[in-house]
């Protein structure tokens, strides 16, 4: 038997395309709307066959198995779609065998397990608290989305731990699920907070988060990363948003939950988020199946015009089409949809990536030397894009709204050279082990005592580093340019932990502090030495490299 033959053996097609597609048994088989982009229907012509494990479109007059049906749907090759029914069924397949271990498959399973047990615990658990529903009721969303994003809340300490022993969990199991808080005290993190259940996007449950009802803590709070999660590749919403995606071929994209719950609610189902985080290379592999249209819609705010920047750094020549969704004076989607305004007209007012930076820029349209600044900006940005035709639109829109002729500006941008491509893109951006501990900082600051502890030198490290060990808003201090390097190094460091143990991240940390002390010792060393040769009666020089020397040795660097 093939690995083919063994995988579609190990699976339902009805539970597999009931993923997809409401389906309801009509006799010996099953009948939806069909769930393909492009065949809009009202009377159901889909047809299942759970006996000959098959589908049939009577409008489409076409065929699916189990791997033809996901290649379809998912809109991938062949062995994306191996692997795809591989994560559903756990068939041993050799092209993923040499990939995990049989240890990692069994957690992984393990957790997906947990975490659908979880979900199964707590849903309809609102209707337990009558004043937190009729709150989130009032103030948020409707029954229908309750139910349909599974959102519960919970106030009781103890009952979750139990209940997982119940179904034989073992203690490691639950504590690699990162919903307690301790497995001592028993608590899970999910007490007095509204939870969402977050699915990648073939609906497996991978992760929670919440948030906070008391109005004077953080309002959302999301899981840690675990060997199922990685919030860099899910994003929330794209399993119920894919179809709606494709039929109107664009995809919005917002910050939070909430948003992109509330945005469906008011029929704009081709709605998802990101989890607070940018855009990421993984998020775009997912999208770039069903649409190359991408409206960016995060909150208005400091935080809004990072993230929007970082995004439009990543889809920078991935051959989307990109707009941006200005919110004026509305601080979320959320706030203008409970206003009554219609949100088609700021969609239909959604501006280009060269219009948004033009307008952040806030130049004076009266000052030549602003209209020489900014456009000197625009040129290097444009030159960083690849697609000619995309060039000219925007060369067209930069004419426009800097009121300057369009053969001006290509004079301008021919005087740029241009990069070299045999050059990589690790020479332009040189990231130092000092960076590497500031990221790290950023992505948790309980790394900030561990880092403390290895490094020997911290006295004389770069002052970034050492505001980023004692000050949590070292961000706040520094320039656009470097706040966003900081995060983007963060982001690029964070999506290397998706399979890393905590013990294999202080392993890391532990490896760069090394590295940062023996750097530290080598150039402090030969700086004092330098002293000492031109004044050998200098008792402080002298001091210090004993110190230094002294330190050195106690982490075995000399």
């Amino acid at each position: 038997m093939s690995i083919v033959d063994e995988l579609e053996n190990s699976i339902d097609i009805v539970d597999l395309v009931s993923k997809y597609a409401k389906l309801k048994k009509v006799g010996g088989n099953y009948k939806s709307l069909c769930p393909f982009p492009g065949h809009s229907e009202k009377t159901p012509s889909f047809v299942v066959s759970q006996a000959k494990q098959i589908a049939y479109c009577f409008g489409c007059h076409k065929w699916w198995w189990p791997i033809k049906f996901i290649m379809d749907i998912e809109n991938c090759e062949f062995k994306d779609a191996v692997e795809i029914l591989w994560n559903l069924t756990w068939v041993k397949v050799k092209w993923f065998e040499n990939q995990k271990t049989q240890e990692q498959i069994k957690t992984e399973k393990n957790l997906y397990t947990l975490y659908k047990d979880v979900l199964n615990y707590y849903k309809s658990s609102l209707s337990k608290y009558s004043d937190i529903k009729k709150y989130v009721l009032d103030r948020w969303i409707s029954e229908e989305m309750i139910n349909l994003f599974s959102l519960w809340y919970s106030d009781d300490w103890v009952s979750l731990y139990n209940y997982l022993k119940e179904k034989w969990y073992e203690d490691q199991v639950i504590s690699d699920s990162q919903i307690f808080l301790d497995l001592q005290r028993r608590k899970d993190k999910f007490i007095w907070r509204l939870i969402f259940p977050i699915k990648n996007h073939r609906w497996d449950v991978v992760a929670f988060a919440w948030r906070i009802i008391k109005s004077w803590e953080p309002k959302y709070i999301n899981s840690p990363a675990t060997k199922i999660y990685d919030k860099s590749n899910i994003l929330y919403g794209f399993f119920d948003a894919r179809q709606e995606i494709s039929k109107k071929d664009f995809v919005i994209i917002t910050e939070w939950y909430m948003d992109t719950i509330s945005l469906h609610q008011h029929g704009f189902k081709n709605t998802v988020a990101v989890s607070g985080t940018a855009l990421t290379e993984k998020h775009l592999t997912i999208l770039k199946r069903i649409t190359k249209k991408i409206y960016l819609c995060f909150d208005n705010d400091k935080a809004w015009e990072q993230a929007t920047r970082l995004s439009l750094e990543i889809l920078k020549n991935k051959w989307f089409e990109v707009k941006i969704i200005v919110l004026d004076w509305w601080k979320d989607p959320d706030e203008i949809l409970k206003s009554g305004a219609d949100f088609n007209q700021f969609i239909d007012k959604a501006v280009s990536p060269i219009w948004f930076l033009i307008k952040k820029s806030k130049f004076d349209a009266n000052s030549f030397e602003d209209k020489r600044k900014v456009l000197e900006v625009l040129l290097d940005i444009l030159k960083s894009y690849s697609d000619n035709i995309e060039k000219d639109f925007y060369i067209k829109e930069i004419s426009i709204l800097l009121d300057l002729p369009t053969n001006l500006i290509y004079t301008e941008l021919n005087k740029i050279p241009n990069r070299r491509e045999d050059i990589k893109e690790d020479n332009f951006i040189q990231v130092t082990s000092q960076d590497l501990a500031v990221a790290y900082v950023l992505i948790d600051a309980s790394y900030k005592d561990y880092i403390k502890k290895e490094l020997v030198f911290v006295d004389y490290v770069d002052n970034v580093l050492k505001e980023a060990l004692d000050n949590e808003k070292f961000l706040d201090n520094l320039t656009l340019e470097k706040k966003e390097f900081y995060r983007w190094l963060s982001l690029e460091l964070e999506d290397k932990f998706v399979s890393f143990t905590e013990d294999k991240i202080k392993d890391d940390i532990k490896k760069l502090c090394n590295k940062i002390n023996s750097d530290v010792f080598k150039i402090e060393s030969w700086r004092l030495k330098k002293i000492m040769q031109e004044d050998w009666n200098n008792l402080e020089a002298l001091l210090r490299y004993s110190d230094l020397v002294k330190k050195a040795k106690s982490v075995k660097i000399v």
